[in-house]
């Protein structure tokens, strides 16, 4: 059993990447930014990375951009697949920039930069910033930017080197049509090659620039918060993802929602998840519930079976059985009559947590189980899954934490459930039998039964649905970039 105590920021570390520790061999990287889902509170930014990148989790963080002013700007100021900006990375609100959370470790980066969308005139610009720091604001012109690039709307460059305006080039490409720039930055000792739309120069530098660990800003500065800036199809020669990597030894590979659609008229979340999931519950034993079985992923969901008639809620999911991953119980005594009728399903239990104790059984029949208990401290889970783990052996298992505030916690903070969805996280990959995660909600809760059992939505809390989002491209992704 573990029993040490796990501050935020150490479990952060786990997945967001912080400077220092072992690294193994680097590998290219390429995110296309298509087919995110772009819905308030993230926007985005850190949706379906798996598809987007060839592979997952290598994460992105607001950081302020400004020179002077440390302040992170709201989410939208980076937004992933916005529907006026298909398939790019756009930048909003004035002056901005987000970092990679996995370093460069190679010589070369390559991105469409657009600094104006739809002007070639302006003198506002996109930048590329590359520096030791992880914490660094993201100008091109503060001194801890080992390299800072600067292409204007108008094709004119510029050069920073630690603070220090290194060299001016005036007009040096001509835009395309729509006002991008196809850009490649290759450094080699103290000279840079710079391709910008096919124009090509190597510039000497005043200092060498280390290439061994750096780490990448993207930003833009604008006159005006009326505009926005875009950056597509980012590759960069060599990065180290191993701090965005699961735990040696992890059997973590399910995320999800309980509760992703539990009536008609809490509504069906399906499709807003689709980029941060890869399983979820649904209940649909009313009228009309089998049709959101179209919006699971092959094998993505499971349905709830509580109180339904198991032969009418058969011949429903029977036409969309390739969406089911398996079947819910609400007790154990359906368990063998579902693996009767579906035996290529799993079988699924999901308890209270306070029904794991050294009485605790599971049938046969029954695939996975899964335990609820909200609120809870870290000692108590870290208690209940070892004795979970020691009552269930040979199943895999599953952790239902809260993700937005329940009975017994309803004065929970979107900071308090920002910090839960880490802890959870490095709680759960102690344990090799745990194998997935279904958060409880967003959209479940307390309050008025406006929208279903609770009013909580994921734009009350952002920062909660931030982490959620990471904690995703973990599990899903597990950042193996390809070789």
């Amino acid at each position: 059993m573990i029993t040490r105590l796990l501050t935020v920021a150490a479990v952060s570390a786990a997945f967001v990447a912080v400077p220092g520790g072992a690294h193994a061999a680097p590998a290219p990287f390429h995110d296309s930014f298509d087919e995110a889902v772009h819905a308030d509170p993230t926007y985005g930014l850190n949706d379906n990375l798996e598809q987007r990148q060839g592979t997952g989790a290598v994460t992105y963080s607001r950081v302020s951009g400004k020179p002077d002013d440390p302040t992170v700007p709201p989410a939208s100021s980076a937004q992933v697949d916005n529907p006026r900006y298909r398939g790019a990375l756009s930048l909003h609100h004035g002056t901005t920039a987000v970092r990679l959370d996995a370093p460069s470790t190679g010589s070369s980066i390559s991105a469409r930069l657009t600094p104006v969308a739809g002007d070639r005139t302006s003198a506002d610009w996109s930048s590329i910033a590359l520096a030791r720091s992880a914490n660094s604001r993201g100008h091109v012109s503060n001194q801890d930017i080992d390299l800072g690039f600067v292409l204007r709307a108008n094709g004119g460059v510029e050069v920073f080197q630690a603070g220090q305006s290194a060299v001016v080039l005036p007009s040096f490409a001509a835009a395309k049509r729509d006002g991008a720039f196809d850009v490649t930055l290759k450094l080699s000792g103290t000279s840079l090659d710079l391709s910008v739309n096919g124009k090509r120069k190597t510039v000497t530098l005043g200092t060498e620039v280390p290439t061994s660990r750096l780490w990448v800003y993207l930003g833009r500065q604008a006159s005006t918060d009326q505009t926005v800036s875009l950056v597509d199809d980012l590759r960069i020669a060599q990065l180290n993802s191993d701090d965005l990597r699961k735990l040696p030894g992890s059997q973590l590979r399910y995320y999800g929602y309980y509760g992703a659609r539990l009536s008609a008229a809490g509504g069906n979340h399906l499709p807003e998840v689709r980029g941060r999931s890869n399983l979820n519950l649904v209940r649909i034993n009313d009228t009309r519930g089998a049709e959101v079985l179209k919006d699971c992923a092959p094998a993505g969901c499971l349905v709830d079976v509580a109180d339904a008639n198991w032969s009418v809620l058969a011949a429903k999911v029977r036409p969309r059985l390739d969406r089911v991953a398996g079947f819910v119980l609400s007790g154990p005594s359906s368990a063998e009559q579902v693996k009767n009728t579906f035996p290529g399903k799993k079988v699924v239990l999901i308890v209270e947590g306070t029904r794991v104790d050294d009485s605790f059984s599971v049938p046969g029949a029954v695939d996975w189980v899964g335990f609820t208990e909200h609120c809870a401290g870290y000692e108590e889970l870290d208690a209940r899954m070892a004795k979970l783990a020691e009552r269930a052996p040979g199943k895999e298992l599953f952790l239902l934490p809260e993700a937005a505030p329940q009975p017994g916690c309803a004065d929970r903070s979107d900071a308090d459930l920002e910090s839960t969805q880490y802890l959870y996280m490095a709680l759960v990959q102690q344990y090799p039998a745990f194998v997935g995660i279904l958060v409880f909600g967003p959209w479940t809760g307390v309050g008025p039964a406006a929208t279903g059992p609770g009013t909580p939505l994921p734009s009350a809390f952002p920062r909660a649905t931030e982490a959620q989002e990471r904690v995703a491209a973990l599990v899903l992704g597990d950042a193996r970039l390809t070789a």
